[in-house]
């Protein structure tokens, strides 16, 4: 980045613990798309809330040459997930990957080359109404829907399993696709 980042609160303490994940989710932004010029980060609660958790906010504005790419959500969704701010920082930055990378392939004319599959491990299941959750190595949780699992396989799945998977961004939220149990 030829510009330092900026890194802005509103409403939210600033401590050395969210300026790491910012600083992290910085770095594998950085690796994998090395053109950003510059990066201002605004870490937000829009609606401080004293009797429950806060639902956090995180814009990031990148300069690339010739462009400015805007990563942010006027409203939060009212998912438990969001009142972690480091989730929100890492579904910030998240957003950020698939934005610049369909930059790239609207500035380069053809298509980017797609991620590896990645392994995780089934967290949860609704099989009723067709979505599950997967952990990753990592400890995050990634959303995955009935159609996201190739050739029917959803009901082979099972809490707890090995599975391959890429994610991909969907609506403006990561979730994975392409799930394959690993198992048999």
């Amino acid at each position: 980045m030829q510009v330092e980042p900026e890194i802005a609160y509103r409403n939210v303490d600033p401590t050395p613990v969210l300026e790491g994940y910012i600083l992290r989710g910085l770095e594998r932004l950085e690796r994998s798309h090395p053109e950003i010029i510059a990066c201002r980060i605004m870490v937000e609660v829009p609606h401080p809330r004293h009797h429950k958790g806060n639902l956090y906010r995180v814009r990031l504005d990148l300069t690339v040459p010739g462009h400015e790419i805007v990563v942010s959500r006027r409203d939060p969704p009212a998912r438990h997930a969001r009142e972690e701010a480091r989730i929100a920082i890492r579904d910030a930055f998240d957003l950020a990957r698939g934005r610049l990378r369909k930059h790239r392939e609207r500035e380069s004319g053809r298509p980017a080359v797609t991620e590896a599959p990645l392994r995780g491990r089934v967290l949860s299941l609704s099989p009723a109404d067709g979505y599950g959750f997967l952990r990753t190595p990592e400890g995050e949780e990634i959303y995955f829907h009935r159609t996201g699992v190739p050739h029917d396989r959803f009901d082979q799945l099972e809490e707890g399993s090995e599975v391959r998977y890429v994610e991909e961004e969907v609506d403006g939220q990561v979730r994975a696709t392409g799930v394959i149990p690993l198992h048999r």
